[in-house]
């Protein structure tokens, strides 16, 4: 997928940062390493001769030096060192008590920071700065909890909704199950004929009651999940107060912390003026072989002298024995240094990382605001052409809805002279209507009159056929007994006749 052309831009412009910030701050340790490395020389030159490390240094050097008091870092170190300096003159009044007077200028010149000051002040050093990385570690562990604490509410969130989605399609196929199987009971019964209407609408109550009750119950665990939800957004809105109040109050600190450092840099620089002014306004004092000639020109006595020149040589042997101590430990001061500025090294990058992802988050926000401008924008503009779209559509409406009630009104007219026509027809049909019912009602009575004679008819002719049936049936009864009698009377003559 081809990159577009403002990420591409972007890409640059992030690398070009990247390798300013990079070449600022190889530029500021390699400053700080000179500085350190031309303090140590001018601090071992002074203890050998002041006069030497004023007529050594060439244009180089003091171009270099000019440059490296306007760093920020070597101003901090310098700082550091004639505040650990002040404090050591201060802690030790009664050693300067006991200072000859004739070695004042030598005295001053030990009161400079030396190799063995600056081994507790690299320990502060590395102190402060192992207590900003873990200030700095701490603040990453409580983001990247947060964070933690942040995917898991997300998470338990989409475990929750789609617990919910689940239960939900659950509910609404059981639901339709029911409805289902309902219907299906009742199409059965209307194919089957087996069940009255009674039965029917009763189940159909019940299924409609069933569907009632799923419904409520849905509703109540829906209710109850928004309950539930709402308690964790309760919560998780106190635990981010909590932690919004933890981050205001580091950062109350940190404020106060950076006050402090600020504070105690003025008095640093202050101090340094202080002594930078005390060792311009120094004169310096007498070498050795000066002494000795003035000494003899002075023509003083030869046992003050003699005890002079031994106290001085006393003196440069436990110079060099200072300046060799002063130089073994210097080695391990610069191995101190070294891991020292390997720390910086490592706060600068961090510092650089900080910034580089800082100027990204600027930008990406910068390029989120256009695109939200950008769609703004666009969607003004859609709006503004929906609302013209919508007020076309309106007025064609308007214009619709005028004819379709022109033409419903012609309707309605005509509809009403039907309706009257079929009025006047209704009440002519309900006139014949009458009339028919009431010639109805006479012929029903007419029916029921002639019905009554009929019945009256058929009841004498029933009576005289039953009397016709008595009368027959006597007459077979006397045909019977006068055949009897007959063939009685026969035999009987039969039996009369032979004899």
């Amino acid at each position: 997928m081809a990159k577009s052309p403002e990420d591409s831009n972007l890409e640059e412009i992030l690398g070009h940062y990247r390798r300013s910030l990079r070449e600022r701050a190889n530029r500021s340790i390699h400053q700080l390493k000179c500085a350190l490395k031309e303090g140590d020389v001018t601090v071992g030159d002074g203890a050998l001769d002041p006069s030497f490390s004023a007529s050594g240094g060439d244009e180089d050097a003091a171009a270099a030096w000019h440059e490296l008091q306007h760093s920020h870092a070597v101003t901090q170190l310098k700082a550091l060192l004639h505040q650990q300096a002040a404090k050591e003159s201060e802690l030790s009044p009664s050693r300067r008590c006991k200072m000859p007077p004739l070695g004042s200028s030598e005295y001053e010149e030990t009161n400079m920071p030396t190799v063995h000051n600056l081994v507790p002040i690299i320990n502060d050093q590395s102190q402060y700065i192992h207590h900003l990385e873990a200030e700095v570690k701490f603040c990453k562990e409580e983001l990247s909890g947060m964070k933690n604490r942040i995917q898991v509410v997300v998470l338990d969130n989409e475990r929750l909704l789609q617990e919910l989605k689940c239960q939900r399609q659950e509910e609404t196929m059981r639901e339709q199950t029911l409805l289902d199987a309902s219907g299906n009971r009742q199409n059965s019964w209307i194919s089957t004929g087996e069940v009255s209407r009674g039965e029917e609408a009763a189940m159909s109550c019940l299924s409609h009651g069933n569907a009632d009750i799923l419904k409520a119950a849905s509703a109540a665990e829906a209710e109850r999940w928004k309950l539930e939800l709402e308690r964790l957004k309760l919560t998780y809105e106190e635990k981010s107060e909590i932690l919004e109040s933890q981050v205001k109050s580091l950062r109350k600190e940190l404020a106060e912390y950076q006050k402090n450092c600020e504070d105690l840099k003025e008095r640093l620089r202050h101090k340094e003026s202080l002594l930078a002014a005390n060792v311009s306004n120094r004169v310096g004092g007498l070498c050795l072989k000066c002494a000795q000639h003035e000494a003899v020109l002075s023509q003083t006595h030869n046992n003050v002298h003699i005890q002079t020149i031994e106290r001085l040589t006393k003196e440069r042997d436990d110079l060099m024995e200072a300046l060799v101590s002063a130089r073994g430990g210097l080695a391990d001061a610069r191995h101190r240094e070294a891991g020292a500025c390997e720390q910086v090294k490592q706060a600068v990058r961090a510092a650089e990382e900080a910034n580089f992802e800082k100027t990204k988050a600027l930008i990406q926000c910068e390029q989120f605001r256009s695109e939200l401008e950008r769609q703004t924008e666009r969607l003004h503009k859609e709006l503004s052409s929906q609302q013209e779209k919508r007020a076309l559509e309106k007025e064609m409406m308007r214009k619709e809805i005028t004819k379709e009630r022109e033409d419903m009104s012609s309707k309605m007219l005509t509809l009403s002279q039907n309706i009257a026509q079929l009025e006047a027809e209704v009440e002519k049909v309900t006139r014949e209507k009458v009339s028919a019912v009431n010639q109805l009602e006479e012929i029903q009575s007419q029916l029921s009159s002639r019905e009554m004679d009929v019945t009256k008819v058929c009841g004498e002719m029933r009576y005289q056929l039953n009397k016709t049936k008595m009368e027959k049936d006597e007459a077979e009864k006397e045909h019977r007994e006068y055949r009897t009698k007959t063939n009685r009377d026969l035999e009987i003559k039969d039996q009369h006749v032979p004899a």
